[in-house]
């Protein structure tokens, strides 16, 4: 004779799964945080080290050609401006101008254009102040902010900003050889800066011309 034993097995209640359901929330929602707020500080990070890297890299490689002309054209001693011009040695490099076009920094040389921030970046307050103490020692100080949006998983696209400045004395030498065919000085008219170069020993207008103030 087998006797049988039934045991009693109750199974999930309501309230228990409603607890489970509101407990699984809670520690989705706290996951879910995490991984916006780890993902919105990787790309702020990012967006910092792109602008700190560019802005750096742009300063640098204009110290350079700064420090390499022979004298500041525009603007003039004691002034400020939106549009650094200066004469170089070589007539293939005269006049090396820098300055803001579309949002991009540039530099000119001649009527060859390089951009030195890259698409995405947006340059502003560009100034050029010539603090020269005198016509035999040249001296500038640039300045401009530069900026880049970055989107975020958890909110509406940002964007970061940083202020670059750096000041350059330039190292002339004793009789400049630059603009030998003695073009008139780059100016900003009528809301367009024009400059000349020299061509088979005359001065021409330059084909390349960007918006001024």
């Amino acid at each position: 004779m087998s006797m049988r034993h039934d045991h009693h097995r109750p199974g999930t209640t309501l309230v228990e799964l409603l607890l489970f359901l509101a407990f699984f929330a809670v520690v989705g929602g706290t996951v879910v945080s995490i991984l916006f707020a780890t993902s919105d500080q990787r790309a702020r990070q990012q967006t910092i080290a792109s602008v700190e890297r560019t802005g750096l890299q742009a300063l640098q490689a204009l110290r350079w050609r700064i420090e390499h002309a022979e004298r500041v054209l525009d603007p003039q001693r004691g002034f400020s401006g939106s549009v650094l011009a200066l004469q170089m040695a070589s007539e293939a490099n005269d006049p090396l101008i820098i300055a803001v076009d579309s949002g991009s920094l540039i530099f000119v040389l001649h009527e060859s254009k390089k951009t030195l921030t890259f698409e995405g970046m947006i340059v502003s307050h560009f100034v050029v102040r010539n603090l020269s103490p005198s016509e035999d020692r040249p001296n500038v100080l640039l300045s401009f902010d530069l900026a880049e949006a970055y989107p975020l998983p958890s909110s509406p696209v940002l964007e970061y900003a940083q202020h670059f400045e750096m000041a350059v004395s330039l190292l002339p030498k004793d009789a400049p050889v630059g603009n030998a065919c003695g073009c008139a000085l780059p100016a900003c008219i009528a809301g367009i800066y024009q400059w000349q170069v020299c061509s088979d020993e005359e001065c021409v207008p330059a084909v390349m011309t960007f918006p001024c103030s």
